[in-house]
């Protein structure tokens, strides 16, 4: 393998890096071409030999030097350069990111995504939830950032640079959460602890993505005993949320121990001034040592202390102890329990608490028999669970399989739909919904919008926008922007075209003469619809027949569908539904604004068109008598005459909402008393499967989709007949216990059968078979491991 690291240090400043080249070391001892990419990388870095920019004279010159190193923190088109030169040269098959904070940035991981390397970022702050690095504030844990507040860096003056630096770490954070950069280019979020893991979870990153693997610690052969040790030793970095006035504090209580401390850092001054002035004659600095000089260090104690006031992603002074057979008091905070075994390797005590921590040092000092055996069981744990063979076996797999998936993972286009950001619609809710989780499996997802559609933007949920026009008419407005996102993709660099719907299939052979793979997804059998005249019938059931000829793959949402191609076309498409996501209710104040009341209202969602029925629907309902409003929110891509027919029929009781997306569709939907769908036409309703999930009780015209949607978890009535509509809507209004029990079934089939990550799953299958495999296998392997499943 050809492992790229990216570190802004190139040589040992602290753990991070003492980890880093020891592991970069025993990469190469197992055969493996390994390079780093750090700051002294940069274009200029040789102006001061340090990868820091040379500094200008006066205070203007001093000024524009500040300003441009502020920049290159937030966004370095520098680091991008440079690691650009690097790639080129090394030409690495995956990247491992470390700390790449204002010296390299965040922009790394662009030029990275832009050269198609996986990248595994390798947490060891928490930088990317909190801009001060470390979640404390005023010495104690602080999570105002929580939601992305990242102002609070500012306002609270958490950071030891002081305001004007925080200011440039909350615009880098919310610029890169804008950007989506960490969603967009990183492939695995290697966590040092389950904690850390935790954490990423608590502030939304989904854990798919997340991978837990503590560091390893190399054994010395031979050691000697704590008890032939001399006090007791911190080491490690010296600043404020590293607990260090703790620990003087509890040294008052002990002053027949002697306490080491060895490192170096910005607290450094303010911790000697406060020995000096206190008589502390227990306590002495030491510096930074590293390497043979910390070992003996170590091993001259009796114990180590870690009395940080952070969470800490590891804590690697821990396990440096254990290889040592030292035993470690710790503060019982964030990822120590994991690390720390109360009385079994070590002891931990209250993060903040000097008379505790003054009391486990006393108590061990005094029992060196307990502190040797604690030793032993910390030795022990590094051996079975920090061993490096333990540690490259399972990072050499996680490389390995993002290589592999690298090389298959696919770039995507949707083609077919209006758009994304507006409306709601069922196509336009499969670009957004399977687009963003395509994207988190780490697939490039294009969709090709209508530019009167779709706002001017660019990227949406890190699905990349390609808005075109299109001639806007009922006949042309589909086909003229089919035929140019077509000729679009073509000349991209996408690996498979995905067509939604029987029209955009006629063109589904095109890019395949271009070497891509496409994908038709039958939504229904369009040519069906009444709005169709003879003519755009014809060429939508050419549209069938192209669905199930002309792409490597077809893709029916529906069984009924499945079978129809089948019988007609003798062969089996693949069965891959829509999705939905399970809703609950939250406030209602948009129903206050719509005059309606939770649990009080009858609802259907969805285009006002003639084959949804919406005439019949509002007949049936007029025929009731009944005060309780009927709902209709949607609208009419076009045939405004149909509902200004609806209108006309509507009693006062009859609400029009138009398009409704977003949170006030969630508060729309969950509060709905009865959910009703009349429809004479579908491949497999999303407004029926979003109903399911949001445990409405639903009831839907008896037509075989719609029955093989619902199963026994709904009501039906005969399609086309209103009275029948008319009886299951009184039957339904006054029997509140049938349509508890129907809502909580039909929320339990949503939840077994039609979650959007369970659908984008067999979707990523499919485009990672078609990435993989020769053409000619491509139409039956997928078939296979439908009919497997």
């Amino acid at each position: 393998m050809r492992i790229l690291y990216c570190n802004k240090y190139n040589y040992r400043f602290s753990g991070t890096e003492q980890y880093l080249f020891d592991l970069m070391d025993g990469m190469r001892e197992h055969g493996h071409d390994v390079a780093l990419f750090s700051s002294a990388d940069l274009a200029d870095a040789a102006a001061n030999g340090s990868g820091h920019p040379a500094s200008a004279s006066g205070k203007f010159a001093s000024f524009l030097t500040q300003a441009r190193q502020a920049g290159r923190a937030i966004y370095s088109w520098r680091a991008r350069k440079s690691l650009r030169r690097v790639i080129a040269e090394f030409r690495p098959q995956l990247a491992h990111v470390r700390n790449i904070y204002h010296h390299l940035s965040p922009s790394v991981f662009w030029e990275l995504k832009a050269h198609r390397i996986p990248v595994i970022y390798h947490l060891n702050d928490f930088k990317l939830l909190c801009p001060n690095y470390n979640f404390v504030a005023n010495n104690k844990i602080c999570e105002r950032c929580h939601g992305d507040r990242f102002w609070n860096v500012v306002t609270q003056g958490c950071y030891h640079g002081g305001r004007a630096a925080a200011t440039v770490l909350a615009t880098e954070a919310f610029l890169h959460k804008w950007l989506n950069t960490y969603g967009n280019c990183v492939d695995v979020f290697l966590a040092p602890s389950q904690f850390v893991k935790s954490k990423l979870e608590q502030f939304g990153w989904g854990s798919q993505r997340i991978e837990v693997l503590p560091h390893f610690q190399r054994i010395p052969d031979s050691v000697s005993p704590s008890s032939a040790g001399h006090g007791v030793l911190y080491f490690g970095r010296l600043s404020a949320e590293k607990g260090l006035h703790d620990l003087l504090s509890a040294m008052h209580s002990v002053p027949t121990i002697d306490l080491t401390i060895a490192g170096d850092g910005s607290q450094r001054g303010e911790l000697e001034q406060r020995v000096r002035a206190e008589r502390l004659d227990n306590v002495r600095f030491v510096g930074h040592l590293q390497g043979h000089e910390l070992q003996r260090l170590i091993e001259n104690c009796r114990f180590t202390i870690f009395p940080s006031r952070a969470y800490e992603t590891l804590g690697k002074s821990i396990l440096e102890s254990y290889a040592h057979a030292r035993t470690v008091i710790a503060s019982d905070l964030g990822s120590r329990r994991e690390f720390v075994r109360h009385h079994e390797t070590g002891l931990l005590y209250a993060s903040g608490n000097a008379a505790q921590l003054a009391g486990a040092i006393s108590f061990l000092h005094s029992n060196p028999e307990l502190a040797d055996a604690m030793a032993s069981a910390g030795r022990s744990l590094l051996r079975t669970q920090h061993s490096f063979e333990s540690h490259y076996a399972r990072l050499h797999e996680l490389y390995r399989e993002l290589i592999e998936a690298g090389k298959g993972r696919p770039r995507v286009a949707f083609i077919g739909g209006r758009g994304i950001g507006s409306k709601y619609s069922g196509i336009e809710t499969f670009y957004e919904q399977a687009g963003e989780r395509l994207v988190n499996r780490g697939c490039e997802v294009t969709a090709y919008c209508r530019k009167h559609f779709t706002p001017a933007i660019e990227t949406c949920k890190g699905i990349k926008i390609v808005r075109l026009p299109s001639i806007q008419s009922k006949h042309l407005d589909s086909f003229t922007h089919t035929l140019l996102s077509t000729a679009h993709a073509m000349a991209s660099d996408c690996d498979i075209v995905h067509y939604q719907c029987l029209g955009p299939a006629l063109f589904s052979f095109l890019p395949r003469l271009f070497g891509k793979k496409t994908v038709v997804t039958v939504q229904g059998l369009d040519w069906q619809r009444k709005k169709w005249g003879w003519f755009a019938a014809r060429i939508l059931r050419l549209g069938e027949y192209a669905s199930a000829k002309f792409p490597n793959t077809t893709v029916v949402v529906s069984h009924v569908l499945q079978n129809h191609y089948e019988s007609v076309y003798g062969r089996r498409p693949m069965f891959i539904p829509n999705g939905t996501a399970l809703r609950y209710p939250k406030d209602s104040h948009m129903l206050g604004e719509w005059n309606l009341q939770p649990n009080r209202y009858l609802l259907y969602m969805g285009r006002l068109s003639p084959e949804k029925n919406c005439e019949m629907l509002i007949d049936a309902y007029n025929r009731l008598g009944s005060s309780i409003p009927l709902v209709l929110a949607g609208g009419s891509t076009r045939d405004d005459n149909y509902v200004r027919k609806l209108r006309a029929k509507a009693s006062h009781s009859v609400r029009f909402l138009g398009w409704v997306s977003g949170p006030a569709l969630d508060e729309l939907l969950t509060h709905a008393m009865l959910f009703v769908l009349p429809s004479d036409l579908e491949g497999l309703s999303l407004a029926l499967l979003d109903a399911m999930a949001a445990a409405r009780c639903v009831l839907a015209s008896d037509i075989p989709e719609n029955r093989e949607a619902m199963g026994t978890a709904g009501f039906t009535f005969e399609a086309g007949n209103s009275m029948d509509l008319t009886r299951m809507l009184a039957t339904l209004l006054h029997d509140h216990d049938a349509r508890l029990q129907a809502g909580t079934l039909a929320r339990q089939r949503a939840r077994e059968l039609y979650m959007w990550d369970d659908v984008v799953e067999k979707l990523h299958r499919l485009y990672l078979s078609l990435a993989s495999i020769g053409s000619a296998e491509l139409q039956d392997e997928p078939h296979r491991r439908s009919s497997a499943a």
